[in-house]
């Protein structure tokens, strides 16, 4: 039901922008969804029972996407949590914001904290200097978060991101999940031209607040995406992106992060004979998962 009304609401949004030529005379967004009050949402831990090594120094903690509940976690990430294990890798599944089983559905800053809580309790019980960071999606926009507002650079070593949601996001593809396509306009540009739709589609849709935190405009996305660099000193960033994503749109362009230092990696440039993924099943693909070891090893673990 709820995702069938936010459905309606953005169909309305955009018809409302069209209908009033808004579009034509965008201006700079002031809108803001940060008086919605969005629950943190409960965590879902693992119990942190594995030993670092000489050759594996570091605990890697996964961060998965939004695109399921906690009940699908364990088999849609088989294969890359399986391919760390097998590496002698200790590897830890954190998910948070979780809200009537769903991962990432609460407050991207209270998500970003709970992230920090953990980290300090995987170093605590390993013993690491550091951690390092795998994350999806929804994920990484936590993870963004607690780099590079919470001071999380500190912990991290290797930052791997697999089809994130970044600075030059559209919206298009959060349309097309709820069967919005070929929009003559895209979110971002209906929410720069009636900046106050934003205030409004939080109040009115509780899950559609949470994915307007990043619309341009909000805290969220000016904190982490619009003042100064996305990156942090000390952390290592790779991004792998395909081109097939309808959700994080434009493929590519909405994913890779442009500055110094980054590995920005398109999956189909980079395995051109590998089956077909998308922006879910990138992350259970096994070429993924060699990806993801190959940036872990980058500079030695």
């Amino acid at each position: 039901m709820g995702g069938r009304r936010t459905g309606v609401l953005m169909a309305l949004m955009v018809g409302f922008v069209v209908t009033a030529g808004g579009a034509a005379q965008a201006a700079p967004s002031t809108g803001s969804v940060d008086s919605v009050v969005l629950p943190a949402g409960e965590v879902v831990t693992p119990l942190i029972d594995c030993s670092l090594t000489a050759a594996n120094p570091r605990p890697v903690i996964v961060l998965p996407g939004a695109d399921g509940t906690t009940s699908d976690t364990a088999d849609q990430w088989a294969t890359v949590t399986s391919a760390l294990r097998e590496s002698g890798t200790c590897t830890l599944v954190f998910q948070g914001g979780v809200v009537d089983g769903r991962r990432w559905a609460g407050n991207i800053p209270d998500e970003a904290a709970q992230l920090a809580t953990f980290v300090t309790s995987v170093k605590d019980a390993t013993g690491a200097d550091t951690v390092d960071l795998v994350a999806h999606s929804a994920g990484t926009v936590v993870s963004n978060y607690y780099l590079k507002v919470l001071g999380g650079a500190q912990d991290v070593t290797h930052a791997v991101f697999l089809a994130p949601e970044g600075r030059d996001c559209d919206g298009a593809g959060f349309l097309a999940t709820y069967g919005i396509h070929n929009s003559p306009i895209t979110p971002v540009q209906a929410l720069q031209a009636l900046p106050f739709l934003s205030r409004l589609l939080g109040h009115a849709s509780p899950e559609l607040a949470v994915a307007l935190q990043l619309a341009p405009g909000s805290e969220v996305h000016t904190t982490v995406f619009g003042d100064g660099p996305i990156t942090q000193p000390g952390v290592s960033y790779s991004v792998l992106a395909t081109a097939n994503d309808e959700i994080a749109t434009p493929a590519g362009t909405c994913s890779f992060i442009t500055e110094p230092g980054v590995t920005n990696t398109l999956f189909e440039e980079a395995y051109p004979d590998a089956p077909a993924v998308d922006h879910s099943s990138l992350r259970s693909s096994p070429y993924a998962a060699a990806w993801i070891l190959d940036q872990l090893e980058t500079e030695g673990r």
